[in-house]
């Protein structure tokens, strides 16, 4: 895709950074200004000097006449007060140390000895007190205006709020291409975030939708494919059914003309139960791929589960019985209500107990329980057979999957009677799996 978009985002967001700063600098230095042309109370200061100062006066009238004292107390001070001792005529006698002045005007400093302002940044302040006749003691401190420093404090407290409303809009933009990217990731192929701008957001938001337009279309591509491969599924089970159901018709007249003929009648017999495996086969095909592919409306009514399983062990007695195998129903004194569709989920347990029948010990037993869960009522059906390996367990709902395949040519089954089960399973929002210990083989089901 050619890019029409010259402006960058790094010009841009530098651009912002610039503009907020210098107007941020601006603006505190305007604000600055008029808080500096305002009086400054600095009563507090001078109270403290006026107080340190006497304490200093005092030291020195007491040890006037001792010079090495008189220094040791000047250099004690010199880093908060400056103290000097001048003459008469302003010449300094006693000062502290890396002090250069040579005199001090005397008489200004007596003029205006409660302050002078010397810079625009600071205040000095000046004491001057006389011990005799021919000498002064004179004390200075200087203190830094405070409102200068606020000038710097009130840039940034305007910056900030600036940066971010001149970048406000592109920062929610960026928020909105996340929400899209979120939003296509969940399945709504048909969201399209908004193109605004010119920079590089603009154009991942371009290539966020055309993501979101390809996928479409490639989603659309293979709900068609697999449509067309059901129907032709669907469409190969009809017309292999009807031509089986004659051949079953027509082999039942035969059946009925040479009963006297053993040996067409075993001939007969093999290609009846062939044809009707070949039967079943279809109609599970058909029926896995109607569960699978179709949009199933389920008719959910509340039926006793209690009853439908028995009904179902009914059914089996007889196939149960002809391979010697005894089930045995465990079924909880309080009768048991849950919605489902019945019509679907009977073909659940029959499949499962089917599957057991085929599997089992010869003789056995099958035992079925139903057990009450917080989360729903399981059923659990569990035969004696072979082990399954446990890297096989989950297998066995696939297609077509079969763990033994010499086992299997012997009990017959078209290996998706399990696969139609989790199909209908989860149709309902429930679960279907398997355990075994030892020859010991358990199959769960969850219906919540």
């Amino acid at each position: 895709m050619k890019n029409k978009y010259v402006k960058g985002i790094r010009i841009k967001f530098l651009f912002i950074f610039f503009i907020s700063f210098f107007l941020s600098v601006f603006s505190g230095l305007y604000i600055n200004n008029i808080l500096r042309n305002q009086r400054t109370d600095y009563s507090k200061e001078i109270s403290i000097f006026n107080s340190r100062s006497a304490v200093i006066i005092d030291d020195i009238k007491r040890n006037f006449h001792n010079t090495d004292e008189l220094k040791r107390i000047i250099d004690e001070y010199r880093n908060r007060i400056e103290v000097f001792i001048v003459d008469k005529k302003g010449y300094i006698l006693l000062k502290p140390k890396y002090n250069y002045q040579l005199q001090l005007n005397i008489d200004e400093v007596l003029l205006i000895q409660n302050a002078k302002d010397f810079q625009d940044n600071q205040i000095v302040y000046y004491i001057v007190e006389a011990i005799d006749n021919e000498t002064y003691v004179v004390l200075s401190s200087s203190l830094i205006k405070q409102d200068d420093t606020r000038a710097l404090f009130f840039a940034l407290i305007i910056f900030i709020p600036m940066f971010l409303l001149l970048s406000y809009g592109r920062i929610k933009y960026i928020d909105t291409l996340s929400k899209g990217i979120i939003e296509v990731s969940k399945g709504k192929l048909d969201y399209r975030v908004p193109i605004k701008g010119t920079d590089e957001l603009t154009v991942l938001g371009e290539n966020i939708n055309y993501m979101a337009e390809e996928l479409q279309n490639l989603k659309a591509k293979e709900q068609e494919n697999e449509a067309a491969k059901n129907r032709l599924i669907v469409n190969m089970s009809h017309d292999l059914r009807t031509p089986l159901t004659s051949i079953i018709g027509f082999i039942k007249l035969l059946k009925g003309i040479y009963t006297g003929k053993d040996e067409i009648d075993r001939y007969i017999d093999i290609i009846d139960d062939k044809a009707h495996r070949l039967e079943g086969l279809i109609d599970d095909l058909f029926e896995y791929t109607k569960l699978t592919s179709y949009d199933i409306k389920l008719s959910i009514i509340e039926v006793s589960l209690n009853e439908l399983i028995r009904q179902v062990i009914e059914e089996m007695m007889p196939i149960s019985t002809e391979n010697n195998i005894k089930i045995q129903f465990d079924m909880p004194q309080q009768e048991i209500l849950i919605n489902i569709d019945p019509t679907i989920m009977i073909r659940v347990f029959e499949n499962i107990i089917i599957n057991a029948i085929r599997y089992s010990e010869k003789p056995g037993k099958i035992n079925i329980k139903v057990l009450e869960e917080k989360n729903g009522v399981m059923i659990a059906i569990e035969n004696k057979g072979e082990a399954i390996k446990k890297e096989d367990l989950n297998k066995v709902f696939d297609r077509f999957y079969r763990t033994d395949e010499a086992r299997n040519s012997e009990t017959g089954g078209s290996g998706i009677g399990l696969s139609i089960a989790k199909a209908i399973i989860n149709l309902h929002n429930g679960k279907i799996w398997a355990e075994c210990q030892g020859k010991s083989v358990v199959f769960y089901v969850l219906i919540r």
